[in-house]
């Protein structure tokens, strides 16, 4: 074909597209998914995917909080999950002991209060014997200074430290010191000391009540924190300090019970499901075309013979099968592409058998045929080339069944493991049982991720059957 006629072609599709407006709708959603899985590195962290399992590496979250758009939706403005930088830093050599000095300011103006205190610093650590001593005090906005803990650095060598400041016992007594200074004695001598919440204390107005759940209110203003990071080495060395408020809504989609970013999670996993879909349904689609055309075009034993071995296939139990499959050799990704497609093409080598018996029928195959064209430049140069329309289409309508098979095989836990996909998500949440406990941003996205996906290729597969098959545009 020439480049002139190609264009042309192209054109007059163009042209039919634009008038199916379902197909249209499906492109857009597609061309969506698909920025998605191009730019997945640059949307969200480029280790995620690779460290999904990876627990450690997603300390520095909250754990499962709703999205921070939602605050946009509610009355009482919950706090989003920030990591501070020191506002100043300070160094004095003190004879053999290092005083570093590093101060974080706060702004809390929300009606909630922070979840968690952590302090993340690298340490260069020479002597475990003399580790680094740590004294934290916070500043409240009504003036009052408040000692919130003072501990030992743990380990030796060179590395990031996590302290996770509010789970500390001595923060919490600390805490509990102040606010009795404020609360009714009768009744900070009836709470249970284990379900006082030292964070709300911090966060709260000195003033009776200050112990309770449903006591003082919120303390807004500025906050500031200071560091100070005691070494006892001269070779020890403190740098890159973080205060991390660990918030109640975190992101576009929140975070689980692991703590783990849900909406790293579904941009990652979309260029799994769109890898499966795509390639699953390409080859399928391939296998049954070419393997339905020979069968038709050679016809008799040739034809018996082919048609048993794809009936033998297709009687096969193909999602128990591959769920005992799984469960023994845990495939990666492209094993489970190739056996999806092993056992799902006899139904487009049953339909396209019969068109190709009519196909080899007319008068130019005879022609050719009658010319010494061999069977091989018949089917490729004559028959597929007619064949061509239906293959555009099933391929297009077959994506939605193994993006749907996947999932199910994730969310039944049979799925690659070294990769985050949709039904992965889904099968963690069924496991913690986020429907049951309110946590819909855990469920809804990839579920919806799903439908949206399965429903772009079925909106464009109908409209390539229309425009492809001059038999549906009368429908």
């Amino acid at each position: 074909m020439r480049w002139e006629d190609f264009k042309a072609s192209l054109s007059d599709f163009w042209f039919e597209f634009r008038r199916e407006k379902s197909g249209i709708v499906g492109m857009v959603i597609l061309i969506f998914f698909i920025v998605l899985a191009v730019f997945a590195p640059y949307i969200a962290p480029a280790d995620a995917s690779a460290h999904w399992r990876d627990v450690p590496y997603w300390q520095n979250l909250p754990r499962a909080v709703p999205p921070a758009w939602t605050n946009v939706f509610s009355t009482k403005k919950k706090p989003p999950h920030l990591i501070l930088q020191p506002a100043s830093t300070d160094v004095r050599q003190m004879g053999q002991i290092t005083e570093n000095t590093f101060v974080f300011e706060y702004d809390f103006t929300y009606d909630d209060y922070p979840t968690d205190l952590m302090l993340l610093i690298s340490a260069n650590i020479t002597d475990p014997a003399k580790p680094p001593t740590l004294v934290l005090t916070a500043t409240r906005p009504d003036g009052t200074t408040v000692d919130l803990v003072s501990t030992k650095l743990a380990g030796s060598g060179v590395g990031e430290q996590r302290l996770l400041i509010s789970s500390l016992k001595d923060f919490k007594a600390r805490l509990v010191g102040f606010a009795r200074e404020y609360e009714n004695p009768e009744v900070a001598s009836t709470l249970e000391y284990q379900l006082i919440d030292p964070m709300r204390i911090l966060f709260s107005e000195a003033k009776e009540g200050i112990m309770t759940a449903k006591g003082a209110a919120p303390l807004k203003g500025k906050y500031v924190f200071t560091a100070k990071v005691y070494t006892f080495n001269p070779a020890d060395e403190i740098s890159e300090p973080k205060l991390v408020m660990a918030g109640k809504v975190y992101g576009l989609l929140g975070t689980d019970t692991l703590r783990r970013d849900l909406f790293s999670g579904l941009v990652w996993g979309t260029r799994v499901s769109l890898a499966v879909g795509i390639v699953s349904s390409v080859l399928t689609t391939l296998i049954g075309v070419i393997y339905g055309v020979a069968s038709a075009y050679f016809g008799g034993w040739t034809d018996e013979a082919m048609q048993r071995v794809a009936e033998i296939v297709a009687s096969i139990p193909v999602l128990p099968l591959l769920i005992i499959i799984f469960e023994f050799y845990k495939p990666t990704i492209w094993p489970v592409i190739i056996l999806m497609t092993l056992f799902s093409w006899p139904g487009t080598n049953k339909v396209v058998r019969s068109m190709g018996f009519q196909l080899k029928e007319m008068q130019y195959v005879e022609a050719a045929r009658a010319l010494g064209a061999g069977g091989r430049w018949i089917i490729l140069r004559h028959m597929m080339p007619q064949i061509l329309p239906y293959v555009f289409a099933s391929i297009a309508l077959g994506v939605p069944g193994y993006v749907l098979l996947e999932a199910g095989l994730s969310f039944l836990g049979l799925g690659d493991v070294s990769r985050v996909t949709w039904g992965q998500i889904l099968h963690d949440a069924q496991g913690s049982a986020a429907a049951l406990n309110g946590m819909w941003w855990w469920v809804v996205p990839p579920g919806l991720a799903i439908a949206m996906l399965g429903l772009s290729f079925a909106l464009l597969g109908s409209a390539l059957n229309k425009i492809l098959s001059p038999k549906m545009r009368t429908l």
